[in-house]
């Protein structure tokens, strides 16, 4: 058994051992004519996004562009006036279609550069035109963003300025409540929109989010107020249904409806999507416009 297994150990060995190559009629081989390489001889997709690189895509029928084909564009920069007035989507796009030409002029200079072609200053000028686009749109975005920041500070002012006169409105003597009350009109008008005579507000375009922060601050007033003075320990009012008669109505009847209301309890609860129907109808029917339509809703 040992015996068999070394003679086949053996034999192993033997024919692994390398052997010479024979060749046999070599003046009959003839060799081939190298291939050069050439882009012909590979297949491209012509979805390649590497197509993105050159002017044309994938019908480019050149790599770089002549110089005097560059300065047939006749293209100039976008004004800051100009992008100004553009949407922040207009923005966006404007700066992807720069960056793309970028691109492809970058891949030009590369290309002249290892060509050392003399004519590139064309390509130059043109890509620092296209810099300076992509520089004053940052400008035009750091202007958007300046002001909006601004703007939330003025809110914040905004809204200081309204916590001081409401301390000052609570707090006035008797002797100059009408004058606080016509300050009273001047601001709500001035800050939430509401005008001072309910005749003259539009149902249908006066009355938005900042009308509805209007009556509540207004109702806030008017309820301190008339806490402050009589001492009574009242919960706050609820909703725009107990807050919009001291809009509508004078202190001491928009009081007597909201406790009317509670001792009904009426659940004065509102979704905010009711608020602003809710505001049109009950506004209207106060002026006598809107009988009508409350009318015609119960039927």
């Amino acid at each position: 058994m040992f015996k068999s297994v070394r003679t086949f150990s053996s034999a192993s060995r033997l024919s692994t051992r390398s052997k010479p190559l024979a060749f046999s009629n070599l003046a009959d081989i003839k060799l081939r004519a190298p291939i050069a390489p050439t882009h012909k001889n590979f297949d491209v997709s012509p979805d390649h996004p590497l197509w993105a690189f050159f002017e044309g895509g994938n019908t480019s029928k050149a790599a770089l562009r002549d110089g005097n084909d560059i300065t047939q564009l006749e293209v100039r920069p976008w004004s800051m006036a100009e992008l100004r007035r553009k949407s922040f989507v207009d923005l966006h796009q404007i700066w992807y279609q720069v960056l793309k030409e970028r691109n492809i002029i970058g891949t030009e200079l590369r290309l002249a550069e290892s060509l050392e072609y003399s004519r590139a200053h064309h390509h130059k000028d043109f890509d620092e035109k296209l810099a300076l686009v992509q520089k004053r749109i940052k400008v035009v975005l750091l202007e958007r963003q300046t002001a909006y920041e601004r703007a939330q500070l003025l809110d914040d002012v905004k809204q200081e300025y309204l916590e001081q006169f409401k301390q000052r409105y609570i707090e006035v003597d008797q002797a100059n409540e009408v004058d606080m009350e016509e300050k009273l009109d001047r601001l709500q008008f001035a800050v939430f929109g509401i005008q001072p005579d309910l005749n003259d507000i539009d149902l249908e375009h006066d009355i938005n989010v900042s009308f509805i922060k209007g009556v509540e601050y207004n109702a806030e007033l008017k309820w301190g107020k008339h806490l402050q003075e009589t001492g009574q320990n009242l919960a706050p009012l609820k909703s725009i249904v107990e807050q919009l008669p001291f809009l509508l109505k004078d202190t001491t009847e928009a009081v007597e409806e909201v406790i009317e209301l509670r001792d009904s309890e009426v659940d004065v609860k509102m979704d905010k999507i009711d608020v602003i129907p809710f505001l049109k109808s009950a506004i209207g029917n106060f002026r006598g416009d809107g009988i009508e339509e409350e009318v015609a809703e119960d039927i």
